[in-house]
């Protein structure tokens, strides 16, 4: 039986193809990389599946090795085809935001003919189906959105650049906008629900992020011209109502042709987008639909 596992910086995401879900704590093992790698291969090949789909938050090459991983830096380096030598396990990998939009489109949206997911939580990524293929790029490293300028020598991101999208629209990033306010340090979600009881400053906090997400929105609208954006990740979760006018918003900001096309939906798939995501492109790399 196929499975998709997604590789996060707190837990790794499981989901099988008849449906099952688990869910493992890793945070806690990623100052010791020998432990943390142990447990993700032990992850990957409980319950001896035919074949895995895997998804890693980062710069992952077309053929396994994940270069750089901002979020999860454990993970630098690390070449899966070294990691899972001699289980004799079928595997194919990818990041976890590009074949989650693989997913989206497998799963949700078949019959769309370019569709851009954009997935806020820690961190913001992006990814790119077009006519039913994942995109890339030419290494692997295509859709990291996140990392595109949207204000020059803007707030410092992640990464190390300014005025990167994720620095304004992310976990982070909003936890940041609030403190820029007057706030004091808390959670995202804290920041949120504060907003929905009425506080002013947080209500502030979540409308500056909306501006930002719009306004990145708009830039993917007229750089991809996609007829499907999908919006997912745990912060797009939470503030799920709080983002019912996106549509409207940016199309007003986006040019009319373009701006016409576009529809902008919710993923389905909750916290386990990237797993979804992963299942389906194992499955589609043995089905005539190739991921």
């Amino acid at each position: 039986m196929l499975k998709g596992v997604d590789i996060g910086g707190s837990f790794v995401k499981v989901l099988w193809e008849d449906g099952r879900k688990e869910k493992y704590f890793i945070r806690d093992l990623k100052k010791d990389k020998s432990s943390f790698l142990k447990r993700i291969r032990e992850i990957i090949l409980e319950g001896s599946p035919t074949g895995v789909g895997i998804a890693v938050a980062g710069f992952t090459s077309k053929e396994g090795k994940v270069y750089r991983s901002p979020n999860i830096p454990v993970l630098d380096g690390v070449d899966f085809n070294e990691l899972l030598r001699g289980s004799g396990v079928d595997f194919v990998i990818g990041n976890d935001v590009s074949v989650g939009a693989y997913g989206e489109w497998f799963f949700d949206h078949r019959d769309s003919k370019i569709l851009v997911l954009v997935a806020v939580g820690t961190g913001l990524g992006g990814g790119l189906v077009v006519e039913g293929k994942p995109f890339f790029g030419v290494c692997g490293s295509a859709m990291e959105i996140g990392h595109h300028t949207i204000l020059k020598g803007g707030r410092e991101c992640h990464c190390g650049s300014k005025g990167c999208w994720e620095a304004y629209c992310s976990s982070y990033g909003l936890e940041k906008t609030y403190v820029e306010l007057g706030g004091e340090g808390i959670r995202d979600f804290e920041i949120v629900k504060r907003a929905k009881e009425g506080e002013e400053r947080a209500r502030r906090a979540v409308e500056t992020f909306k501006e930002h997400l719009y306004v990145g929105l708009m830039n993917m609208v007229h750089i991809f011209n996609p007829d499907t954006i999908v919006l997912g990740g745990g912060v797009i979760e939470g503030m799920r109502d709080l983002l019912e006018d996106a549509q409207d918003k940016v199309r007003e900001l986006s040019e009319n042709l373009p701006g016409s096309y576009v529809e902008i939906a919710f993923s389905t798939a909750g916290e386990f987008l990237g797993a979804r995501g992963a299942l389906a492109f194992i499955r589609g790399s043995r089905s005539d639909i190739r991921g």
